[in-house]
């Protein structure tokens, strides 16, 4: 073998151990915090029956409390991105992660409502960081060409933490009782923080970004028709996916489909699997197509319209199995997460990191309220033995379709069938 091809394959050795370095030393710490904030986020969605019955909480009661989850974590969305901007994501990551675990014990030590509000709220701030922190750290640390691959395996690793909080969490249960399960929790959490801070020895230069300058910003980005255009279409279905698969979908399959906890958690598992399944495949559909001029809002557009099918056979009372419905729910639901990229994608990329939290906030205050309204509405009717009537979710739900539906006629004025560029 010649010099030449010696230094050939040394280099490329080099930059498949630097890659596997630099994977190991960043995608994996800051993966394992989005792995924790989706354990949280769809935790109760097994455990509710315990909560419920362990400290008397009422169906508007859960859902406020589940959903405190979503304000405080959009409540962080626009400081943390001026945050990441000057301090980067180690900086900020850690610390928060922190917060989360403190949340996790208050929440496993909560002897009242207010208890479990108090540390539901702080695990929400606490991870609030997690996505856009690890995807920050790609972005600096990983090589661009590889961009495509930490996203997805991000993607992956949360449908992971939600796969953790279904069977798995089940079987935890089984053998330890929910607080037991969220001081372990929380020590995981703390864990994670820990890792982050002496794991990641990246530098990263700090920026002087002002928050009035981001501020100033923002208002004109929340100004704009063409802002608010892009986020109606979806933000109805996005918020629907969250609060259903982060809490209702649990009670539903127990009421509705008549299963009992363990095969209920059975079925989240195909869910969440499904779940996985479909952010690689929207998001690889959407990378093919764009070589023929397809655009991504077609796509997504197209997906919110099964994820709206898939609804209304949920209401219907047509004997469909649960696995079906949970995991066609799940499937087409990632497609609403699409338009974080067309929303990004609609303004210079000084402006993206931005426009991505502003659109953010609104998803997860929209989340906020449609997963606590749902608990209202189901409250509505009189439980039995704590089941709620067939009729109780049909109300909700439908409710919730009718919302919807009007930002599907508002993408239809996109025009999305046209090929671009011709």
């Amino acid at each position: 073998m010649s010099n030449s091809e010696n230094l050939t394959c040394d280099g490329s050795k080099a930059r498949k151990k630097n890659f596997t370095m630099l994977f190991l030393t960043i995608l994996v710490p800051f993966g394992l915090g989005h792995f924790i904030s989706y354990l949280f986020r769809t935790i109760n969605t097994v455990i509710y029956g315990d909560l419920s019955h362990d400290l008397s909480l009422p169906a508007s009661s859960l859902g406020l409390m589940t959903s405190i989850y979503f304000l405080t974590f959009a409540a962080a969305q626009l400081p943390l991105g001026v945050l990441l901007d000057r301090y980067g994501p180690r900086a900020v990551q850690s610390p928060m992660l922190f917060i989360a675990a403190i949340g996790s014990l208050v929440f496993a030590t909560a002897q009242s409502e207010l208890g479990l509000l108090v540390g539901r709220g702080l695990i929400g701030l606490g991870v609030a960081g997690s996505l856009m922190s690890a995807i920050k750290a790609c972005s600096i640390w990983l090589p661009l060409e590889r961009l495509p691959l930490s996203t997805a395996c991000l993607l992956a690793v949360g449908g992971l933490g939600a796969m953790a909080s279904t069977t798995p969490l089940h079987q935890l249960v089984s053998i330890f009782d929910w607080r037991e399960a969220f001081f372990m929790l929380a020590g995981l959490t703390a864990a994670a923080s820990i890792i982050i801070y002496f794991s990641v020895t990246g530098h990263y230069p700090k920026k002087k970004t002002r928050l009035v300058d981001m501020s100033r910003e923002v208002a004109r980005l929340y100004g704009s028709w063409s802002f608010w255009r892009l986020v109606v279409y979806s933000v109805f279905a996005h918020a629907t996916y969250m609060a259903i698969l982060s809490l209702w979908m649990g009670p539903w399959l127990r009421d509705m489909g008549g299963l009992d906890v363990a095969s209920m958690a059975d079925v989240l598992m195909y869910g969440t699997v499904a779940m996985v399944a479909g952010s690689l495949s929207f998001g690889s559909l959407a990378d093919f197509l764009r070589r023929y001029g397809v655009q991504p809002l077609m796509i997504c557009g197209c997906g919110i319209t099964m994820f709206v099918a898939i609804q209304i056979l949920m209401i219907s009372g047509l004997d469909i199995s649960p696995y079906l419905l949970v995991a066609g729910f799940a499937f087409f639901g990632t497609s609403t997460t699409m338009n974080y990229a067309i929303v990004a994608q609609s303004v210079s990329p000084d402006l993206a990191g931005r426009v991505s939290s502003s659109f953010n906030l609104v998803v997860f205050v929209l989340a906020f309220v449609v997963q606590w309204v749902v608990g209202i509405v189901i409250g509505q009717w009189q439980s039995v033995d704590g089941h709620y009537p067939i009729v109780a979710y049909q109300w909700s739900m439908g409710c919730l379709i009718v919302l919807q539906v009007p930002g599907l006629l508002l993408w239809l004025t996109f025009k999305p069938w046209r090929i671009k560029g011709k």
